[in-house]
């Protein structure tokens, strides 16, 4: 098990189960136990710890029932043990954070003189383990005070220990915002004062250190009456004589010397440019200004993940919102290319060497190892406010993480899973409509957006509103400036051609998907490649199974979902989520381009697709309750749906969560599904208006339910004038019939006799 209790009372099973304790004085007696871990403690003092002088008279019962409570807690009910001298909590090594603490100070100021790089990194980590509200739960009793104090003394000396040896390892700059927090915090430790001082003396600022000597003089004088005492008048005057032996080898009065070192490098600022005629995206910004600004105030370094599809403007972003908070992190931006989707990758290991030569660290001095980078790293962003942007990550990034308050990290990816645990994850979609014409306006001219707003607004939906497109068609029409917009909607409007328009130089849409493609495995680029000869417009996910063959579907899903190459777009009314695939990557699948294998060709996908929508339509179909005098679909149609072999294979992969929702709500199904049903019978109808109209049937008594005849009758009519032109004529008689009923029902009539009933192949 794992306790804690530096911060608030926390206690993790062996399965990392965090124990649910609500009842405050539970928490305190456990609080009580783990500060004197492993040592009895009597009753009486429990007692007075949690209830102080003059207790309740139900005291003794109230504390007998808590006792019984922790008890029940623990697997091992022997770890609460009862002696004769009081009650003891006995913990392993390494299961309580307050023994990890005092062991860890306990080596670190052992090594300061030898090894002052370790004793820092020791001395970091066991602060590290304290948490705000430091000892939350400890009771507010002047029993429970006295012990809290002894041990905030002990990480207050802990504190002073880190900044010695932060200053022997010649980090001046760095410790001071530490420093000056510990004055704050107590302004009487004429100790932190001086070493503020020396601090700031060795960074170059002798005369701010002058000034926080004039500060805590008028403090010391006005709370104390006093003067400062002598280490700090001995140190003033030291810094007034420029007395060497402040910055030299040799011996300090009052404290041990510590080595001279090079000044720090100054606060790096590698930012990108931001963008010009950056465009939209307010909102995000705002949330991203707003997660990032709270490093000056969080108790853990902020990290903010910002992904979605290639080309949707994740780099942009986090420029731009960096730009912002440039005067929030005065100690430097951070700028690294991770490069995931480039064709030379950096790895964390390699990135952390280049923030630490980005913040002073000599080359020979970055360590081997990849966590004693990060531990490095972590020391030199220790007191500072330092932003890390970390470009087009692909795996975990956990070692770039900021080890304390203050800094923060901000990394964008194409792939859900880069975000390190605790990381705020902000989904990046494409610009509005609106945006993706403001964005046209400010590359060609308002007045030609304004003077043809139909064909920009066909523009912007041919780039699928994603700004790299839109930026490579801007920059056609800027170099074209005598070109109607009208005509480049055409060239751009054709789906064959458009990922030819959309390339420019070395940037272009295709580049973009590539890697992201080359990524997945081949079954994730087979499904993706299936879907886009789908040409549905949303889906749910047993479809990828019907498409794959398999019953895997919800893993390929996931899969895609988390590569950002399938976009969630909600729970339709079944209850199963949604996806759509991005209309630019369904071009570039489409034509094969993704890589992945052998072909497989559109009409094969639509016809396994057909045989589902039959399938599930018929179920669907037999669930709705038939309106009066509405006949049911031709019996020799059930027939050849139920016929064994390719509709069989079909049902066999359709999860059975399907048919049951079916079950339960035919209707809901049918809503779900009908901007696909149309589709599919508007594709069907010019080539095979017989499979057109057999799926047509399904759907008609719920269109009769739910008033919608207009689309009826559209749909038959169609089929019957598809149906004549290839003269197929049982199915214009079906196609006839069904009008008629479309009509009784708008009229209240009664449905005409059956004509017509042949059946085409189609």
């Amino acid at each position: 098990m794992k306790f804690r209790i530096l911060g608030y009372l926390e206690i993790r099973t062996a399965d990392d189960q965090v124990l649910d304790i609500t009842q405050p004085q539970q928490r305190a007696l456990l609080s009580i136990l783990l500060l004197h871990a492993n040592r009895p403690v009597p009753k009486h003092r429990l007692t007075d710890l949690i209830w102080g002088p003059g207790p309740p008279a139900s005291a003794c019962g109230m504390l007998r029932t808590y006792l019984w409570k922790a008890r029940t807690l623990f697997d091992d009910p022997g770890r609460l043990r009862t002696h004769p001298s009081g009650y003891a909590l006995h913990v392993e090594p390494g299961e309580l954070d307050l023994h990890d603490f005092r062991r860890l100070v306990d080596v670190g100021e052992q090594l300061l003189e030898d090894d002052p790089h370790t004793a820092s990194l020791l001395l970091q980590q066991a602060l590290s383990l304290w948490q705000e509200p430091v000892l939350g739960d400890l009771p507010p009793t002047a029993a429970m005070e006295a012990e809290a104090i002894h041990l905030m003394d002990r990480r207050r000396l802990a504190e002073r220990s880190l900044v010695w040896a932060e200053l022997a390892l010649g980090r001046h700059h760095e410790i001071v915002p530490r420093l000056r927090a510990m004055a704050v915090a107590d302004p009487l430790d004429e100790h932190a004062w001086a070493q503020l001082m020396l601090a700031l003396y060795r960074s170059g600022r002798q005369a701010d250190a002058l000034m926080t000597y004039t500060q805590v003089r008028t403090l010391l004088a006005d709370e104390c009456g006093v003067d400062p005492g002598p280490e700090l008048r001995r140190l003033h005057q030291r810094i007034l004589d420029e007395d060497d032996t402040l910055s030299h080898h040799g011996p300090e009065p009052a404290e041990p010397e510590r080595p001279r070192v090079s000044e720090p490098a100054p606060a790096p600022h590698q930012l990108p440019p931001d963008i010009p005629d950056f465009t939209g995206r307010e909102a995000e910004t705002a949330r991203l200004v707003m997660l990032l600004e709270a490093a000056g105030t969080a108790t853990a370094p902020p990290v903010v993940l910002v992904c979605g599809q290639p080309g949707v403007g994740k780099t942009a972003l986090a420029v731009h919102a960096a730009h912002q908070l440039r005067h929030r992190f005065p100690d430097g931006q951070l700028h690294v290319r991770l490069g995931a989707t480039s064709d030379s990758p950096k790895g964390v290991h390699d990135a952390l060497g280049e923030l630490l030569r980005s913040l002073g660290v000599a080359c020979g001095a970055v360590p081997d190892s990849t966590d004693e980078r990060a531990a490095l790293l972590r020391t030199r962003l220790s007191g500072r406010r330092v932003l890390i942007v970390a470009d087009d990550a692909a795996g975990p990034t956990q070692a770039l993480l900021p080890g304390m308050a203050g800094s923060a990290l901000l990394l964008t990816s194409r792939r859900r899973l880069a975000a390190p645990p605790g990381a705020t994850l902000i989904d990046l979609a494409p610009l509005s409509p609106a945006d993706s014409l403001l964005m046209l306006e400010r590359m060609i001219g308002r007045r030609r957006v304004t003077s043809e707003p139909d064909a920009a607004a066909r523009v912007a939906a041919a780039c699928a509103e994603l700004p790299l497109a839109l930026r490579i068609a801007g920059m056609r029409l800027a170099a074209r400036p005598n070109w109607p917009l009208s005509t480049f909607a055409e060239i751009i409007g054709d789906r064959h051609g458009r990922l030819d328009v959309l390339e420019a130089d070395d940037v272009g849409v295709r580049a973009r998907l590539a890697p992201s493609c080359a990524a997945l495995d081949p079954r994730a680029r087979r499904a993706m490649r299936l879907l886009a000869h789908g040409e549905l417009d949303d889906f749910a996910s047993w479809v990828v199974g019907v498409l794959l063959g398999g019953p895997y579907a919800d893993t390929v899903v996931g899969t895609l979902v988390d590569h950002c190459l399938l976009t969630p777009v909600g729970v339709d009314a079944t209850g199963e989520p949604r996806y759509r695939l991005p209309e630019l990557l369904r071009l570039y699948a489409g034509a094969g381009e993704e890589g992945g294998g052998s072909l497989e060709g559109a009409d094969a996908v639509r016809e396994r697709l057909l045989d589902a929508w039959l399938l599930l339509a018929r179920a669907a179909d037999r669930g709705l309750g038939r309106p009066p005098r509405l006949p049911g679909p031709r019996p020799a149609e059930d027939a050849r749906v139920e016929r064994p072999g390719r509709a069989g294979a079909v049902a066999a992969v359709i999860p059975a969560r399907v048919a049951t929702r079916i079950t339960v709500d035919a209707s809901a199904w049918f809503a779900a599904e009908y901007a696909n049903l149309r589709h599919v019978i508007d594709r069907e109808c010019p080539a095979r208006p017989g499979a057109a109209a057999r799926l047509a049937d399904r759907q008609f008594a719920w269109q009769q339910q739910h008033g919608l005849l207009d689309d009826a009758e559209r749909t038959w009519r169609r089929i019957a004038r598809c149906a004549a032109l290839l003269g197929q004529e049982a199915t214009v008689s079906h196609a006839r019939y069904r009008l008629a009923c479309v009509s009784a029902a708008r009229g209240g009539g009664r449905v005409p006799c059956v004509v017509g009933r042949g059946r085409d192949r189609g």
